[in-house]
């Protein structure tokens, strides 16, 4: 691992019978699998986004290492007939994203079991905020986060598209048990709030969204 992650991550809305294009999406990160040699992590968005919603992502740390991927991708006929295979339901994309890793999650979403249940957190900063206390304040969001829920977390900032600039806190659990009581243990705790309430400080409420994904494969 070198000094930089990355992570793509892409998303899509399906029509039709969800169980068929779940089966889809574990397709698709099978056989990118198969032709890049990267794992690639699918998930079923339970809330937060739009119904039918599933989204996939992978690691990377190097653009020219993306690129390359990308190009293997390109080339391949199987990959080409799944793409058409999928059009067929697919009813909307959103913007594909790369975000920069800044805190190194302890099981990552590729590694993660099938079942594992991610709260995926997203502010921006308010225009007076220092990016520096900023970002000082988010690590140690993400680390109070992590150690008195139980969860692998994360944080990203992404640096593409409308959310260039947004911090994303992720908070991975096992299962949807413990993601139970992981939140119950946030809610109990006066630092995680206290860490949590400070952040008045720096980030721009309206910005606030927060999604629930499954990992699917």
């Amino acid at each position: 691992m070198g000094e930089n992650m990355y992570q793509v991550q892409r998303s899509g809305r399906f029509k039709g019978s969800m169980a068929s294009n779940i089966a889809l999406a574990v397709e698709a990160s099978k056989l990118y699998e198969e032709i890049t040699g990267a794992p690639l992590a699918a998930w079923f968005a339970s809330a937060g986004m739009p119904t039918g919603t599933l989204a996939w992502s992978t690691l990377f740390e190097t653009q020219d290492e993306l690129a390359t991927r990308n190009g293997l991708i390109l080339a391949s006929a199987k990959w080409g007939k799944l793409e058409d295979k999928g059009a067929i339901n697919a009813t909307e994309w959103g913007v594909d994203q790369i975000a920069q890793v800044i805190v190194w999650p302890a099981t990552t979403g590729p590694a993660a079991p099938v079942g594992s249940q991610v709260l995926q957190s997203l502010v921006r900063a308010n225009q007076g905020a220092d990016p520096m206390e900023m970002l000082q304040w988010a690590t140690r969001m993400a680390e109070v986060a992590g150690r008195v829920s139980g969860a692998s977390s994360g944080l990203s900032q992404f640096g593409f598209g409308p959310d260039w600039g947004t911090y994303s806190f992720s908070s991975l659990f096992t299962d949807s048990k413990a993601l139970d009581a992981g939140m119950a243990k946030n809610m109990a705790s006066t630092e995680y709030l206290g860490v949590f309430m400070e952040g008045r400080k720096y980030v721009d409420p309206s910005s606030m969204r927060r999604v629930m994904l499954a990992k699917i494969a």
